[in-house]
């Protein structure tokens, strides 16, 4: 199995708004495990309070981010590329609803945080789903930016 990875720097976080970093859609023939994932806070002042970091399914797609080449970073399975359709930095959040069996953190910026998902217990995302990273950042934050990433398998 080929393993792939996206990752980038989100533009500056809008007070108490929600925005989609990352996004990873499964086409209609095949599933992705998710192996590790991770989001770092940067650039606020002390004592600003938390940004929530919701990791899991939602039930639609963001229409609004920018489309991205999932890199290879394992030349098993022949080396094909991705199946799956990889996003970054949605401009407007997307109308699908958070899986409430996903992942939900508040972390307070400043910090990077990385989740390695061990194989008995990572991330399945069935055929023709959404998996996303969705930052919220609260009102007292204006000016912070966040790196992110996933790494993923296909085709099991």
């Amino acid at each position: 199995m080929a393993a792939y990875s996206v990752s980038g720097v989100s533009a500056t976080l809008v007070a108490s708004t929600a925005v989609s970093v990352f996004e990873l859609k499964t086409p209609a023939t095949a599933y992705a495990k998710i192996t590790k994932w991770w989001v770092d806070l940067n650039d606020v002042t002390s004592g600003q309070g938390t940004v929530l970091v919701q990791v899991g399914r939602f039930s639609a797609a963001v229409t609004t981010n920018t489309a991205v080449t999932p890199a290879l970073v394992d030349y098993g399975g022949n080396g094909i590329a991705s199946q799956c359709t990889a996003g970054i930095n949605a401009t407007v959040e997307g109308a699908g609803t958070f899986n409430t069996n996903g992942e939900q953190h508040n972390w307070f910026p400043n910090t990077s945080t990385a989740f390695w998902e061990p194989d008995t217990s990572a991330w399945v995302v069935p055929p023709s789903s959404f998996f996303r990273i969705r930052l919220t950042p609260p009102a007292t934050i204006t000016s912070t930016t966040a790196t992110y990433g996933c790494t993923w398998t296909e085709g099991y």
